[in-house]
């Protein structure tokens, strides 16, 4: 006889296993999983999820990204104000400091140095010979905004219609560092910064990620997404320091 099972204590024909196998059957047993599948609540949800699960990813990714752009942007409008200030004030060009064993003083910052003032690390030697330096102030920066990443631009104009308010072209190397960033410190027009139309420019590069669905906010070769903040001022009739005819 056939082979047999023992089932509840009687013997039964063992059935042929071979039909489960069976290439002719899987479209019908496939047919009964998805309706199973489409009857139930929870893998319905599953198959709704898996459909707009990604989209909403990425749209939850390009929403943050953008948020904290814009909130990178306030804050570097904000120290772009001050930075202006400074010049429109003359603070900048009356800054007076001593370098070395010099006794006569030296009038007006330097590129460097103002870029320090905006980022609250410029010191100085306010007298000759000074053993301390003195503190010029605080940062104009936000926290989240890293000195490392900011380049200061600042030309002349000679009429508010003809200023420049382009952003300078970067260029980097194959690393995606800065080679050049077609940028300049000029606050001053035959040797008078007094009555100025000046064009400050602070200039960020605000490190991006790539989210999915292809989106980015990159603007620039390195994958940084460039922002810029620009004042333009009319520099007030500042007074030069005692001895200095023009600053």
């Amino acid at each position: 006889m056939g082979s047999q099972r023992r089932l509840f204590g009687f013997s039964a024909p063992l059935r042929h296993q071979a039909g489960a196998a069976d290439p002719q059957f899987a479209p019908a047993r496939r047919k009964r999983v998805w309706q199973r599948v489409l009857a139930s609540d929870e893998a319905g949800a599953a198959i709704e999820f898996a459909l707009v699960g990604a989209p909403f990813i990425a749209l939850m990714i390009a929403a943050m990204n953008t948020a904290l752009v814009f909130l990178a942007q306030e804050g570097l409008e904000t120290a772009a104000e001050g930075a202006a200030r400074l010049l429109l004030t003359g603070q900048a060009q009356t800054l007076q400091y001593y370098t070395g064993s010099n006794t006569t003083p030296t009038t007006g910052m330097t590129a460097t140095q103002f870029q320090n003032a905006v980022c609250g690390t410029l010191t100085y030697n306010a007298t000759a010979g000074a053993s301390t330096q003195t503190s010029f102030g605080g940062t104009m920066l936000p926290p989240f905004l890293s000195c490392s990443n900011l380049v200061v631009n600042v030309t002349t104009a000679s009429s508010y219609s003809s200023a420049a308010l382009t952003a300078p072209t970067f260029t980097y190397d194959s690393s995606g560092n800065v080679t050049a960033t077609g940028t300049g410190y000029n606050v001053s027009s035959s040797s008078t910064g007094q009555n100025l139309i000046l064009v400050v420019q602070l200039i960020y590069l605000w490190p991006t990620t790539t989210g999915p669905l292809g989106f980015s906010l990159s603007n620039q070769a390195n994958g940084d997404d460039m922002l810029v903040a620009t004042q333009v001022i009319t520099t007030e009739n500042y007074v030069c320091p005692t001895g200095v005819s023009v600053c």
